[in-house]
């Protein structure tokens, strides 16, 4: 249709699409596989369960900060400054970190976590015309649906062949340096005349 070429024709559309994807992918495929890659770098999963605890902490204020940000200053930079950090979290997970290492690393990715979803709502609320943020919203949600079903099959698959999660999160800190700086591509927002103004000009 007419606004399906609209939406795919938005070069932002691709940015947010591959932004997306990249970082609910490597969301995705961590959360599960944290504490059974801890357990597997020896750290007890007692002791574990406190990197999964504070990227849950993380992930509140994490969302809670974004939001705030974003309505104050440009969303992209914003989404740049915590979606990329995750990469160094993962990178330290590669290796067989030591606790504090793990929670630096937990927190570093759970803040990322649930800002993509956010951000995605508000980027294609800023970039995209009213009439078509609907069906660009369903597509980009598609993707996350498709990044949420495969992730952790696919960290699972590459743990049965390598017998380590090193592989994983090595991608998906890969992942989060293309998913975090791509959204500063985005460029300013676009001006977008609001329904008075638009009958303001009409009448004039």
């Amino acid at each position: 249709t007419v606004r399906a070429i609209e939406v795919f024709a938005n070069y932002r559309y691709w940015i947010l699409l591959l932004s997306v994807f990249c970082v609910y992918f490597s969301v995705v495929g961590i959360l599960p596989n944290l504490i059974p890659a801890l357990t597997d770098a020896g750290i007890a999963p007692e002791r574990a369960a406190l990197a999964q605890v504070s990227f849950a902490l993380a992930m509140i204020v994490g969302r809670l900060l974004v939001g705030y940000l974003s309505d104050h200053y440009w969303a992209p930079a914003i989404g740049a400054l915590f979606l990329t950090p995750p990469a160094i979290g993962c990178y330290l997970l590669v290796a067989a970190p030591t606790l504090p290492v793990a929670i630096f690393a937990a927190v570093l990715i759970g803040a990322a976590t649930g800002a993509e979803l956010d951000l995605m709502a508000f980027l294609t609320s800023r970039y995209f015309k009213p009439h078509v943020f609907a069906r660009a919203y369903s597509y980009l949600y598609a993707a996350v649906a498709v990044a949420g079903g495969t992730a952790p099959m696919a960290f699972a698959a590459v743990y049965d062949r390598n017998g380590s999660y090193g592989v994983s999160f090595a991608a998906a800190s890969v992942m989060f340096l293309i998913g975090g700086p791509m959204l500063l591509l985005l460029g300013k927002y676009p001006e977008q005349a609001r329904p008075g103004q638009q009958a303001a000009t009409t009448v004039s």
